[in-house]
């Protein structure tokens, strides 16, 4: 079986960008079977969506369905006709980009209604990350599926073992940012406050590494060289660096946010509050200063959230969508081949 994809651009050596889970989701969707002709959006922002659209009709007819990731890449997928479309989510394109006073703009709000409104409806089939966001564009149905992830990439290295493949020093406190501080939705200056206070109460220098521009294959190492990993956004679907570094057994605090409260649910080393430095900190403070043990591993397994057991419930949607079983005869079947960037 063949698909289109279409996606934000994908990470390359030049720009490791934010799109990595969607990468390995078609990888993993091509070890059971299901080969993919992919379209990323590279190049000038407000004419490579118009240059794609040659190229999504020219590869549309080759393939059985359409899987658009994001909401843009849906509409492009609706200039051709040839296939049905199944269109992923990914948390902005429902919510909105939010600005520095926390709420979204008013480009961006007007631009993720249209998205719940007039393009969710018109596809064949529609995954959101989190429960919160198939509320958001009820009535039209929704499955729930969050990225999953590679427990074999991300897993428990030692803390002096990872610092020393980043070159960094043993020894300070680090609590690790992910995502672009530059970006008001991440809410760096949560984390910069909740930091400071952090500091004061411990008696001890804490340095906030952000993770931004940074290589796929260094991210496990970043989260495994930091004592802490700190989510302070305003709004997210179903963040993956919190199952990311779930799978690496490191303590993590993060505001509720996506399906953040079910994922950390009960697990040991990890902690949900609200956006407010005076509740984060103290949380801080008892992981930081007890080393607490982490256990989210675990808890990613008993999920299924490896990156075989989703693209098996993304097969699922696919097979809804085309009306046939298309499992069975795609887990007998291996092709490790490449990604083909064509935009």
């Amino acid at each position: 079986m063949k698909i289109l994809s279409i996606t934000p651009e994908l990470p390359s050596a030049s720009r490791p960008g934010s799109m990595a889970p969607t990468a390995r989701q078609i990888e993993s969707l091509r070890s059971l079977g299901i080969d993919s002709i992919t379209i990323d959006m590279r190049g000038r922002a407000k004419v490579k969506y118009l240059k794609a659209i040659p190229r999504v009709r020219r590869a549309a007819p080759q393939c059985e369905l359409v899987h658009a990731h994001f909401g843009y890449c849906g509409w492009l997928a609706h200039t051709q006709r040839a296939r049905p479309i199944v269109l992923s989510l990914m948390g902005s394109d429902v919510y909105g980009d939010t600005l520095a006073h926390g709420r979204p703009g008013f480009v961006s709000s007007f631009v993720a209604r249209v998205n719940r409104t007039l393009l969710a409806p018109r596809v064949a089939a529609v995954i959101v990350k989190s429960e919160q966001m198939a509320e958001m564009i009820a009535p039209t149905p929704a499955t729930v599926i969050p990225n999953g992830v590679d427990t074999s990439t991300f897993r428990p290295i030692e803390q002096h073992e990872a610092c020393r493949r980043l070159g960094w020093e043993t020894g300070p406190l680090r609590v690790l940012f992910p995502g672009n501080p530059a970006n008001p939705r991440k809410g760096i200056d949560l984390a910069r406050a909740a930091v400071a206070q952090t500091e004061k109460l411990l008696g001890v220098r804490i340095e906030l590494v952000a993770m931004w521009d940074v290589a796929p294959e260094d991210v496990p190492m970043y989260m495994n060289a930091c004592d802490a990993m700190l989510l302070a956004s305003h709004a997210e679907g179903s963040p993956n660096v919190i199952k990311e570094a779930m799978a690496c057994n490191r303590p993590i605090v993060s505001t509720p946010v996506g399906d953040v409260q079910e994922l950390l649910r009960g697990v040991t080393g990890c902690r949900v509050c609200e956006r407010d430095s005076e509740q984060v900190a103290p949380m801080l403070c008892e992981l930081l200063d007890e080393r607490t043990a982490a256990a989210g591993r675990a808890r990613i397994e008993q999920m299924e959230l490896d990156l075989q057991s989703v693209a098996r419930r993304v097969c699922r949607v696919y097979e809804q969508v085309l009306g046939r079983t298309i499992l069975p005869e795609c887990e007998n079947q291996q092709t490790p081949t490449e990604i083909s960037c064509t935009a």
